[in-house]
C-alpha cells in the first residue's frame, strides 16, 4: 500500500531540490532579464489625448446607424467659431457651420474641455454633401474631444440620436431613406 506523505527513496530529493533552485534562479532576473529594470517594457499604443478647443476648419461626417440601411457616410466642409462672449452663460458654446452655406447646416454645441453635446440640424431645404446628397438632419449629438497633432479639439467617434433623411441633390427630404434612431455616428475631424 502506498502511502501518501511518505519520504522518496534516498538520492531522488537532491534531484527535484536542484531542478527547483534552477528554475527558481532562471525566473529572478536581474538587470538585464526580460522585465526588468533596465529592460524596455511593450511600448504602449498611443491613444488620443484629452482636450482642445474646437475653432476652424473641420470635415464632420455622418454615418446613419446601421439599422437604417441608408448609407454613408456623408461629409461636409464645416468652420467652427465660439459664440459671442463664450456662449450662452454659463456655458461655453461653440457654432460649427457648414463652409460656404452657413444657413444649411449647423451644429450647436457646449464644448467642454473633454466633451461635446448640443443640436444638430439642417434647415427645411436640407444641405448638400460632398457628396452630392442632400442630408436633413434633427438631432442631439454627443462625443468625447481628443486634441488633433495641430492641438485644436476634435470629435473621432460621436453619437447622433435623432431624425436623419436623406435625398437626391434637387430630391425631396427623405427619397434616399429617412430614420430616426439613437444609434447616428458622426467624427468632427480638424483639416
Amino acid at each position: 500500500m502506498k502511502r501518501p506523505f511518505a519520504r522518496p527513496p534516498k538520492g531522488v530529493l537532491i534531484p527535484k531540490a536542484a531542478l527547483l533552485a534552477a528554475v527558481l534562479f532562471a525566473s529572478c532576473g536581474g538587470p538585464d532579464a526580460p522585465g526588468g529594470p533596465s529592460s524596455p517594457g511593450p511600448s504602449a499604443s498611443p491613444s488620443p489625448q484629452a482636450g482642445g478647443a474646437i475653432a476652424g476648419a473641420y470635415v464632420f461626417e455622418i454615418r446613419p446607424a446601421p439599422a437604417c440601411a441608408m448609407g454613408g457616410p456623408l461629409t461636409f466642409p464645416m468652420t467652427a467659431t465660439a459664440t459671442a462672449a463664450g456662449g450662452a452663460a454659463p456655458y461655453p458654446g461653440v457654432q460649427v457651420v457648414v463652409t460656404g452655406e452657413a444657413e444649411t447646416l449647423e451644429l450647436e454645441i457646449q464644448s467642454l474641455a473633454s466633451a461635446i453635446s448640443g443640436g444638430f440640424g439642417t434647415t427645411e431645404r436640407g444641405a448638400l454633401a460632398t457628396e452630392a446628397v442632400r442630408v436633413w438632419m434633427h438631432a442631439i449629438g454627443t462625443g468625447p474631444v481628443s486634441r488633433a497633432s495641430d492641438g485644436r479639439g476634435q470629435v473621432l467617434a460621436g453619437r447622433l440620436a435623432g431624425y436623419v433623411a436623406f435625398g437626391h441633390a434637387g430630391g425631396a427630404e427623405g427619397s434616399l431613406g429617412a430614420c430616426t434612431s439613437i444609434d447616428h455616428s458622426y467624427t468632427l475631424r480638424v483639416r
